[in-house]
C-alpha cells in the first residue's frame, strides 16, 4: 500500500523528481568525496609509534640539523638508538613527484621500523657506499631491477662541480602502512655528505627510539631547552605527537570542508522542503479522493515521509557510488601512490544515510503534517 502511494508520488512529476535527486546526488557525491580524501591528511597517524621520537627544525621543516645535536641526544637517558636522514632535494616539482631521496644512517632501518628490507640490501647497501635501496613502488613505475643505476638531478652540487647524481640499485624496501612512502629511494649519509659541496655536517631529522613509550615526552623537553637559545632550535615529540600536531595545523581546512557542507546540505533543504510542500499542495484534490476511498490519515502522513527518505536515499546511494567508482580511478593517476590511503569508510557511509533521514523527515514534516490535517471537504473544494 505505501508503496503504490510513493511510487505515484514520485511519477507524478517525473522531471522535478529527477532534478531534486540530482541536487542530492551532488551533495552527498561531495560528502563522500570530501571525507574520502581527508585521509589523505591523516591517515598516516594511524599506527605511529609512542617510542619512536622525532627531532626536526624548529621554524623550518625541510631547514638542516647540525650532526653535533645528534651527538647530544645520543647522552640523553633514555635514549636507545638515534638515526638520522636527509633529503637530496631538488627545485623541481616533477623531480620530487618522481620520488624522494632520503640520505640515511646504517642503521636507519632499526630505528625506523615503518620501513622493512632485507638483509642482503643491507649488508650490500653498507659494503657499497654508492649503493640505494628503492622503494618496490619506484621500482615498479620506473621498471627499476638491482644493479641498475639510479640517475638523480638535484639542486645539490655534486664534488664533480654538476647537479648530478647517481647510485646503483642494491635492493628494495617496502612500507607497512601507505604505499605511497614506497616512491622513494634510501643512500648512504656519510657518503652523500662527503660528496655534496654545501651544508656539509647537517642532517634533517633526527629519530630516536625511546626506552619506553612514557619517557617520550620527558626526553622531547630536555631536547627542546637544550637548543631553545640556540640557532638550530628543535621541535621534538613522538611519532603520533609530532602527527597529530601537524594534522592540527590543517584543522583550518577541515574546518572550512565542514563550513561548505554544511552550507550545501541546508540548501538542499530547504530545495527539498519546497519541493515536498509544492508537491503536497499540488495533490491536495487527490489526497482528498484517497481519503473518500478510506485510507487513513495516518496511512497519507507515513507515504509522504516515506517520499522523501526514498528521494533521500537514492541520492545517497548514488552518491557514494560514484565516490566509490572514483576512488580507483585516482589512485591509478596517483601511480599507487594512494593505494592504502583512499576508502569509503564505514563511518562515512553511516554518516551519510543519517544526514538524508534527517534532511528527509525536516524535509516531508510540515507537507506531511498539512495531508494529516487535511479535510476531505477542504481538498475536495480546492480541487
Amino acid at each position: 500500500m505505501y508503496w503504490t502511494l510513493v511510487k505515484i508520488g514520485l511519477v507524478r512529476k517525473r522531471l522535478r523528481t529527477f532534478l531534486t535527486i540530482m541536487s542530492m546526488f551532488i551533495a552527498f557525491w561531495l560528502y563522500g568525496t570530501l571525507n574520502t580524501f581527508g585521509a589523505v591528511f591523516t591517515q598516516g597517524i594511524d599506527g605511529l609509534s609512542a617510542e619512536n621520537i622525532v627531532v626536526m627544525p624548529k621554524y623550518d621543516m625541510l631547514g638542516k640539523l647540525p650532526y653535533s645535536h645528534v651527538s647530544f641526544i645520543e647522552q640523553v637517558e633514555g635514549i636507545e638508538k638515534v638515526t638520522f636522514m636527509d633529503f637530496l632535494s631538488s627545485d623541481s616539482m616533477e623531480s620530487m613527484m618522481d620520488g624522494v631521496v632520503y640520505a640515511v644512517r646504517s642503521n636507519f632501518f632499526e630505528v625506523y621500523d615503518r620501513f622493512e628490507t632485507d638483509e642482503k640490501a643491507l649488508s650490500a647497501m653498507k659494503s657499497n657506499p654508492n649503493a640505494t635501496i628503492v622503494g618496490k613502488l619506484m621500482a615498479e613505475t620506473k621498471g627499476l631491477e638491482i644493479g641498475d643505476t639510479l640517475a638523480i638531478k638535484s639542486n645539490s652540487m655534486n664534488t664533480d662541480g654538476s647537479y648530478d647524481w647517481s647510485f646503483q640499485i642494491v635492493g628494495f624496501y617496502s612500507a607497512k602502512k601507505i604505499k605511497g612512502d614506497e616512491m622513494g629511494a634510501i643512500i648512504n649519509w656519510e657518503s652523500f655528505d662527503e660528496a655534496r659541496l654545501n651544508q656539509k655536517g647537517t642532517v634533517g631529522y633526527i629519530m630516536a627510539k625511546a626506552s619506553d613509550a612514557s619517557l617520550a615526552g620527558s626526553i622531547s623537553n630536555t631536547i627542546d631547552e637544550r637548543f631553545m637559545n640556540s640557532s638550530y632550535a628543535t621541535r621534538t615529540g613522538s611519532e603520533s605527537a609530532i602527527a597529530v600536531e601537524m594534522a592540527g595545523e590543517i584543522g583550518d581546512i577541515e574546518l572550512i570542508i565542514n563550513a561548505i557542507l554544511l552550507a550545501v546540505f541546508f540548501t538542499i533543504l530547504l530545495v527539498s522542503g519546497n519541493t515536498m510542500a509544492q508537491s503536497i499542495r499540488e495533490r491536495t484534490n487527490d489526497i482528498g479522493v484517497l481519503k473518500c476511498l478510506g485510507y487513513k490519515d495516518v496511512t497519507i502522513f507515513f507515504s509522504v515521509i516515506l517520499e522523501a527518505i526514498t528521494i533521500c536515499f537514492c541520492a545517497v546511494i548514488s552518491g557514494l557510488l560514484f565516490t566509490m567508482i572514483l576512488i580507483p580511478v585516482i589512485e591509478a593517476a596517483s601511480g599507487g601512490m594512494l593505494g592504502d590511503i583512499l576508502s569509503l569508510r564505514t563511518s562515512t557511509v553511516l554518516g551519510a544515510f543519517l544526514i538524508s533521514l534527517i534532511i528527509a523527515f525536516m524535509a516531508a514534516a510540515v507537507p506531511a503534517h498539512q495531508a494529516l490535517r487535511l479535510k476531505v471537504v477542504d481538498a475536495l473544494r480546492q480541487g
